[in-house]
């Protein structure tokens, strides 16, 4: 247990550095002036529609997966090429120690990084609305995404140079895309994960939930589902990313 402390403290020290957390920071709160000015001189029932409107239409769909996207691929790709990483792996613990250590490191960083954001989006909705639990579907939503980003991302920031170019190529192509047209590949969309769990804690008006309806497409609404679902995909990227801490020769690289 010590061991995994370590490893996240020290991953997580590095995935919170000031530069990348402000440029992140910066993205996801670009919601805020956004609704501040669509709901000026509007109703609060209006800007309360439109908060939700801009968090699963904009938010959960491209500027939070892009934030978490962006940590989860730094998690063990900037010690790889740093050169940094064999000094971790000369360390006498388990590669799956290091992988669990690596996946909530990413979690936990982007999460609070997002969450930053999100909370700047949900005061300007709750002054405008009057409602102040607005964003509490929103930090479930955002937590369902940064765990998942984790688990996708960790281990291909691991394997490849370029893996923030290749995620935003899968948010593109599969999530924004090839999800919306084919129906047989919807409950793989992590998208539609996150704002499954969202819709669940989130108060609709009759046509947002039209709206999140059409998304879902195939997936119900349900944060239990999500969170399970979620737990698979952590499960199964700790295997993965031990495992090929294990095969590769990284000492050598």
């Amino acid at each position: 247990m010590k061991a995994l402390f370590l490893v996240v403290g020290s991953i997580t020290g590095r995935l919170m550095r000031r530069r990348r957390s402000i440029a992140m920071f910066f993205l996801t709160a670009s919601l805020a002036p956004l609704l501040f000015f669509l709901a000026l001189g509007r109703t609060g029932s209006f800007a309360a529609e439109m908060y939700n409107n801009l968090t699963f239409g904009l938010g959960m769909a491209t500027v939070y997966p892009v934030a978490a996207l962006v940590v989860s691929t730094a998690a063990l790709g900037e010690e790889r090429k740093a050169h940094t990483l064999p000094f971790l792996l000369l360390k006498p613990v388990p590669r799956v120690v290091i992988a669990l250590g690596a996946l909530i490191a990413a979690a936990v960083s982007a999460f609070v990084i997002v969450e930053a954001g999100v909370l700047v989006t949900w005061v300007v909705a709750a002054v405008m609305s009057g409602d102040w639990s607005l964003g509490i579907a929103t930090t479930v939503g955002v937590a369902v995404q940064c765990v998942a980003s984790a688990a996708l991302f960790v281990p291909l920031g691991l394997v490849l140079n370029r893996a923030t170019l290749l995620g935003l190529g899968y948010l593109f192509l599969w999530e924004g895309i090839l999800s919306s047209f084919i129906a047989g590949i919807q409950a793989s969309s992590i998208y539609r994960i996150v704002v499954s769990a969202w819709a669940d804690f989130a108060a609709m008006t009759v046509d947002t939930y039209d709206a999140v309806d059409v998304i879902l497409g195939r997936v119900t609404i349900g944060a239990g589902g999500a969170a399970a679902k979620v737990a698979v995909m952590a499960l199964v990227s700790v295997m993965l990313t031990g495992s090929i801490l294990k095969r590769r020769d990284l000492v050598g690289e």
